[in-house]
Parts: C-alpha cells; structure tokens; sequence
C-alpha cells in the first residue's frame, strides 16, 4: 500500500478504518516494570561488550 499522497486520501483511509471498527489512534500503552527491566539489562550488557571489545583490541 503507498503512503497518501494528500490530506483527502488521508481522511478517507482514516474514515475506512472508524468504518471497519479500527481505532486509527489507539491510547499509548504505559511501559512495564518488567519491559523496563528487561532493557535496562539489555543495555547494560551490550555496554560491557563494546568495552570488553574495545578493550581486547587496544591491550
């Protein structure tokens, strides 16, 4: 499917979706404690890996 070229192929794709049942727009989604934790590790080790990376290069 190609993006709308104009604001009136907009409001009709939108005008489809609130016919069909879609909510175009749903409400954002509060970030769980677990999903934030689960990055926070994530970030953690790929920080380690660029260093013990960098690191193995230079020593």
């Amino acid at each position: 499917m190609r993006p709308p070229e104009t604001i009136e192929e907009e409001l009709e794709i939108i005008a489809q979706a609130l016919e069909a049942g879609i909510d175009p727009f749903p409400p954002k989604k509060k970030p769980t404690r677990i999903a934030k934790l689960a990055l926070g590790w994530f970030m953690i080790i790929m920080m380690v890996s660029w260093v013990s990376q960098l690191l193995y290069q230079y020593v």
